[in-house]
Parts: structure tokens; C-alpha cells; sequence
């Protein structure tokens, strides 16, 4: 019963967020930002930020999607709705807003303890945008054959894997917050404004630093180099970890 609450409470956000990322990439790769390799060419000559190894890599089709619809499209549109889940799955457990006062009470009203009620939502909300990262991956390499080119399966998952692996500290800090503020609205506000920062310091064709956690999950290591950024995602996962298992015990500790 509480998944299905978790689902019924934010399956339009899912929906509308999958259709819009989906077609959004789909149309865009086949029919907007195509593929032309002497304009890409002279796109990436004209970038001071780039080295001539990262030109040189870049200078291909596998390049231009990686760059285009990994590292500067998906990979922040998918983060802004990790945030947004991550806020928004906890909407009716929340404690200070009135109009969801009801559903608080009716929800610790059933046979079931905090930690349950918590951990459902967390599960829910980050399938959803598992499914949402994984599912426009798996069009990548059809796409890239009806443009008669070529983007390797293997490279896809791998670059979906890392983007929900590598993005879930967005998620679970945004449902941390929510906890401890009990207000989803301030707490989406607040891991956004952190997640613009974060974006704005990186809106350039170059690597980004080292700290800049969009670097790993666009796989620029991998990439570049061929070596997953392992170091990274156990970091992102272990900070993850803290963070759910932080909100459970603030919230199995709070007075309703």
C-alpha cells in the first residue's frame, strides 16, 4: 500500500517529466541540433577552452552527442528533476504546510512505523528517475542508425549508469532537506539555487574541475580516457547513503 501511495502521489511529475525529456531528445537528435562535422569542426576550433586532445576527441558523431545531449542537455535536466523528486515525494509527509496536515495524520494512522513510510517514498522517487535517465539511453543507439552513424550500447548504459549513480547525492539531499525543514517547496528552492551554482560554473566546452560532481556524471573521464571515475560514484553513493539514513532517523525522532 505504500508504494502504490508513493506512486499515486507523484506519477503525474514522472509522466509529464518522461514524456517532455523523451521526445525533447528524441526530436532534438533527429531533427535540431544534427550532426554536421564541419560546422562541429569549426564549433570546437573556435573554443579556447578545449585542448587539442579534447578537440580531437570531440571531432566525431559519438563527440557531438556526447557533448551536446549528455554533458550540457541531459545531464542538468536530469539533475533539476532529482531535485525536484527528491522534494517533491515527500510533499504529503510534510509537517509545517497545513493543507497537507491530513494526509500526515492518515498516513501514521496505518500499521506501518516512520522508517517504512520514508524508505517507500525514497524508493519510489528514485525509481522514477532511474527510469527516466534509463529509458532515453536505450534510444541512443537506434538513433544514431537511422542518422547512418554509430553510438556503441555498451558506452550508453554506461553513461546512463553514471548519471544516476553519480547525480543521486542531488536527490537524496534534496529529500534530506525536505525532512529536516518539512517543507518541499523551500527545500527544492534551496538544492536548486545550489544545483545553478554548480551549472553555472561549468556552462563551457572544457573539463570541469575536479569538485564539479556534473564532470562525473557526464562521464568526462571515461570519455576522454577510457577510465570510469570509480572514486567519484563511491564517494556520491556513500554521501547518499548518509543522507537517507540521516533523514530517517530526524524523522523517526519527530513530533507530529
Amino acid at each position: 500500500m505504500l508504494w502504490q501511495k508513493s506512486w499515486w502521489e507523484t506519477r503525474w511529475l514522472f509522466l509529464i517529466y518522461l514524456i517532455a525529456m523523451f521526445w525533447g531528445y528524441i526530436l532534438m537528435l533527429m531533427f535540431g541540433v544534427g550532426y554536421k562535422a564541419a560546422e562541429w569542426a569549426a564549433r570546437l576550433h573556435q573554443d579556447a577552452f578545449l585542448s587539442e586532445s579534447e578537440r580531437q576527441a570531440l571531432n566525431s558523431y559519438q563527440g557531438h552527442t556526447w557533448m551536446v545531449f549528455i554533458k550540457l542537455l541531459f545531464n542538468f535536466g536530469w539533475a533539476n528533476l532529482a531535485v525536484m523528486m527528491g522534494a517533491a515525494c515527500l510533499a504529503t509527509v510534510c509537517p509545517l504546510a497545513p493543507y497537507q496536515r491530513a494526509s500526515v495524520f492518515f498516513t501514521f494512522s496505518l500499521p506501518v512505523n516512520r522508517r517504512k513510510v520514508l524508505l517507500s517514498h525514497a524508493a519510489v522517487g528514485y525509481s522514477e528517475i532511474f527510469m527516466v535517465a534509463l529509458i532515453p539511453f536505450l534510444f541512443l543507439p537506434l538513433i544514431a542508425r537511422l542518422q547512418g552513424a554509430w553510438f556503441s550500447w555498451k558506452d550508453a548504459m554506461l553513461y546512463a549508469l553514471l548519471m544516476i549513480f553519480g547525480g543521486a547525492i542531488f536527490f537524496f539531499f534534496s529529500f534530506l532537506l525536505t525532512v529536516i525543514l518539512g517543507n518541499w517547496l523551500v527545500a527544492f528552492a534551496i538544492v536548486e539555487a545550489v544545483l545553478m551554482a554548480l551549472i553555472i560554473s561549468s556552462l563551457r566546452f572544457g573539463t570541469r574541475p575536479w569538485w564539479n560532481i556534473f564532470g562525473m556524471m557526464a562521464g568526462e573521464s571515461y570519455f576522454y580516457h577510457g577510465r570510469i571515475p570509480w572514486p567519484g560514484l563511491a564517494i556520491s553513493l556513500a554521501v547518499s547513503a548518509l543522507m537517507i539514513f540521516a533523514a530517517v532517523r530526524i524523522f523517526e525522532r519527530r513530533d507530529f
